[in-house]
């Protein structure tokens, strides 16, 4: 059976068995086409890019973040000192721990946008809650919608790459962190300026906080969707591409491939076996053809001769029956070819000796920093009560921040040989750590607890950098997501158990002071078991051959990591 299609459009559909051609004259529209769709997906690009660092800035700028623990303390709460650490602040370990897998796993399933307004909706209940809750159990639960919206923030790193090619995915990187950092440095500078000046309290800082979460929240309804994932939705694109056709017949569009510069007609052959035969004529059945197209069955002899549309018989109810089915065993097998796969790329990147050593100090740092980072505001505020004294958090996180934003970038620029000298610099960088946070847990000075805060926090900013970039150069580049995601989690384990045992008060309760005794014992053991695995490699390798390969001989991969 042969059909033909043609008119004055000079558009010609050929089907004969299994056999399908397909010609379009006239080039100059199809490169029109291709023209705007380069068009329409640069500006996508730019937009998606303008909106999220948009949403970004607003959900860190957050001026009550620095003060609140004195907000709580205070009038506006009047909660006690035990009630605030031992009570409240675990219950966003608690939460963030389980929150963090599901919400990784959901991320790429639902195609980060959902999980980008999750984020902002949770934000804001955090601070209506903070603005109008009462009691320890509201503070428990305004810690509970944190720690979501904490666990969510994975689909705000992560939407961009959906949206822009790999080429440029280092900048769009930059943009979205630089601009967190900035998000966070302007908070912390407009919140100590407010406070230092007395134009506002604690109260009104957490309602503008609470305008700024509003404002992403709405922000992230502009966000474009992303119709692709980094595991669940890879070949998402190419199965759309497929239905589209069938329900809506869009042969030319989806079949015809990059015009040829010459300007000569295009054809296309598909080759369809017996088994997908009804499928091709769904396509063309489906078809709406103008006023102008002829369509016919060859060898007819009552065929119509003028632009009019001759209908004829095909069975399109069953194939759409058919690629629906299709396309539900296709979404199943997806998820469960894809969990498998990760558990495979797991084991192959934690079987790398290299890689193991540098995740495991990265999952263990991160642990200790974050705890010592969750209870620094009761720490201050008991060297120097804020009830009593003036107090600079705001002032301490700005300087905090910048100097580890400036660190992070020298560090990408220090040639030394990582591999060789990597493990002895964990080592005395976290000695040097331990004993800052000791420093802190033993003075009464507030300011000489600044100083140490802001040296202990540009010390784990330097060697957080370093284990980070060389685990990504020895990392294949479509795992640094699954496997910073499982380095994460594995630091909040040990998080939720180091703050189920300190901090919790139905086991050891721990006062904050005596806390960061427990803190700079934790990363004086990090401290002593790189030291000894330095010196056990050192001494395979031989020390004077160490010495001579401390510095990099090879010009810095594209990655912007250390070569060897």
């Amino acid at each position: 059976m042969q059909l033909s299609l043609s008119g004055p459009k000079s558009k010609f559909f050929h089907l004969r068995g299994s056999n399908c051609r397909f010609y379009k004259l006239s080039t100059l529209s199809g490169l029109c086409t291709k023209q705007k769709l380069r068009l329409e997906k640069g500006t996508t690009m730019e937009r998606a890019t303008i909106l999220l660092c948009l949403f970004g800035f607003f959900k860190e700028l957050r001026p009550s973040e620095p003060f609140l623990t004195p907000y709580l303390k205070g009038p506006d709460k009047n909660l006690t000192e035990e009630q605030v650490t031992n009570e409240i602040y675990p219950v966003w370990t608690y939460t963030y721990f389980p929150a963090l897998l599901v919400v990784f796993l959901l991320t790429d399933y639902l195609r980060y946008k959902p999980v980008i307004i999750f984020e902002g909706f949770t934000l804001i209940l955090t601070w209506v809650i903070l603005v109008w809750g009462q009691g320890v159990v509201m503070m428990q639960l305004m810690q509970v919608t944190y720690g979501l919206s904490t666990a969510a923030e994975i689909g705000y790193f992560s939407y961009i790459y959906s949206v822009v090619p790999q080429d440029r995915y280092r900048k769009v990187t930059g943009y979205n962190r630089s601009i967190v950092l900035v998000g966070r440095f302007a908070a912390a500078v407009v919140a100590q300026v407010l406070v230092s000046t007395n134009l506002v309290g604690y109260f009104a800082l957490n309602c503008f906080s609470l305008g700024s979460v509003s404002v992403a929240f709405i922000l992230g309804f502009t966000l474009p969707t992303a119709r692709k994932s980094l595991f669940f939705h890879k070949d998402e694109a190419n199965h759309k591409k497929l239905l589209d056709v069938a329900s809506k017949g869009d042969i030319e569009g989806r079949l015809t491939r990059e015009n040829q510069e010459d300007g000569s007609d295009i054809v296309e052959d598909i080759h369809s076996t017996s088994a997908t035969q009804g499928r091709g004529n769904l396509l063309a059945s489906d078809r709406h053809y103008g006023e102008d197209t002829v369509l016919c069955v060859d060898g007819d002899s009552t065929a119509p001769t003028d632009n009019k549309e001759t209908v004829y018989n095909f069975e399109p109810e069953e194939s759409a029956a058919d690629l629906r089915t299709s396309r539900c065993c296709q979404r199943k097998f997806t998820c469960l070819s894809t969990l498998k796969q990760l558990g495979c790329n797991l084991r192959e990147a934690y079987s790398s000796e290299v890689i193991l050593a540098w995740s495991v100090f990265w999952a263990f740092a991160k642990c200790g920093n974050s705890q010592a980072g969750n209870y620094i505001q009761n720490l201050w505020d008991i060297i120097s009560p804020s009830s009593q004294h003036s107090v600079y958090n705001g002032a301490v996180e700005a300087v905090t921040m910048l100097a580890g934003a400036l660190v992070s970038l020298l560090m990408g620029h220090v040639k030394l040989n990582w591999s060789v000298v990597g493990e002895m610099t964990l080592g005395i960088v976290s000695l040097g750590m331990s004993a800052l946070l000791f420093a802190m847990a033993t003075t009464d000075n507030i300011w000489v607890c600044y100083v140490c805060y802001v040296f202990y926090r540009t010390a784990y900013q330097a060697l957080i950098t370093i284990a980070t970039f060389e685990v990504a150069k020895n990392l294949d580049k479509a795992l640094y997501a699954l496997l910073f995601g499982m380095n994460t989690f594995a630091a909040l384990a040990l998080q939720t158990a180091l703050t189920a045992v300190v901090v919790d008060r139905r086991v050891l309760a721990t006062p904050v002071t005596a806390q960061y005794n427990v803190y700079g014992a934790y990363f004086c053991a990090i401290a002593a078991a790189y030291l000894l695995k330095s010196v056990f490699t050192c001494t395979r390798a031989g020390w004077r051959e160490s010495w001579r390969n401390r510095w990099v001989t090879a010009v810095p991969d594209d990655e912007g990591s250390t070569a060897e």
